[in-house]
């Protein structure tokens, strides 16, 4: 399975940055404490994001500097991601959404003079470029949850790309047989609802 190309990447993510800047642009307050992803309300959402976007740029640092080793393991997601919600309560949902398109632009800014490089993140070892990709999906999807309640629910504008990205980058995370053999059934799946896929592979209904 051949990578994503970066343009085509580069745009996904920003699309996805796009999206969750836009949806919340004229949220009320009865909007932000609305339910969005799981427990957490709209707000508490957008704080993750700000975690996440955080995390990015350490784990891009360890990269440039030559450490590409997960910097944790994936079966401590839960506890770390409601750590750092916690730990940002002081950002109300407006500060939380400007502080994510602020730090979202800045890493790919940074991520795309580095594209090649070995980058850890909790699922393994990749590139710097196919995680941008996971990225992509990761915005993509709390637009969707940021649009709970809402007669037309977000969808990307190229979900096929965007399955791409994703399988690209976790085909090559697992490695060996089973990375082989999840880029073989990447395209193939991508053809098939994609992002209906991606949203049920990520426990959405």
């Amino acid at each position: 399975m051949s990578s994503p190309n970066q343009s085509d990447v580069e745009a996904l993510y920003r699309s996805g940055a796009a999206a969750i800047e836009a949806i919340t642009s004229s949220f009320n307050t009865e909007d932000w404490l609305a339910p969005a992803c799981g427990e957490w309300a709209a707000a508490d959402t957008v704080r993750h994001l700000v975690g996440v976007t955080d995390w990015y740029h350490e784990w891009l640092d360890r990269a440039l500097n030559g450490d590409a080793t997960p910097p944790f393991h994936e079966h401590e997601f839960d506890e770390r991601n409601a750590a750092t919600v916690a730990a940002l309560q002081e950002l109300d949902g407006p500060t939380a959404t400007a502080r994510f398109g602020e730090r979202a632009a800045t890493y790919l800014d940074r991520a795309s003079e580095a594209w090649d490089v070995a980058y850890g993140f909790p699922a393994g070892t990749i590139t710097v470029g196919l995680h941008v990709g996971i990225a992509a999906t990761e915005w993509h999807l709390h637009a969707w949850d940021l649009t709970a309640g809402r007669a037309e629910r977000h969808h990307p504008t190229a979900p096929t790309d965007l399955f791409k990205a994703a399988g690209a980058a976790m085909a090559e995370a697992k490695g060996g047989l089973r990375g082989r053999l999840l880029g073989l059934a990447v395209p193939l799946a991508s053809k098939r609802s994609p992002w209906q896929t991606i949203l049920k592979q990520s426990g959405r209904a």
